[in-house]
């Protein structure tokens, strides 16, 4: 009776530490995997806030680009009307 019970314990032991260890490495995965898809996700958004900075050099060029063609239109305009 005892050496039943010791090896239907032992059986349960066994079976209960291989799914532990597969649940741990189950989990593991996924917080990896959700931990890599975030941070992908952070580095695409901050690329994204690096394009659309206006201190860039070729974002102020273009600016400075547009300004001046508005102020010729608006100079030429008031020369034509004048």
């Amino acid at each position: 009776m005892v050496n039943n019970t010791t090896s239907i314990l032992n059986q349960y032991t066994t079976g209960d530490s291989d799914g532990a260890i597969t649940f741990i490495i189950c989990v593991l995965l996924w917080y990896s995997s959700s931990f890599v898809f975030l941070l992908g996700m952070q580095m695409r958004t901050s690329n994204e806030i690096a394009e659309d900075s206006p201190k860039r050099p070729s974002k102020l060029f273009v600016q400075a680009l547009r300004v001046q063609s508005n102020n010729e239109e608006i100079l030429s305009n008031k020369k034509k009307l004048k």
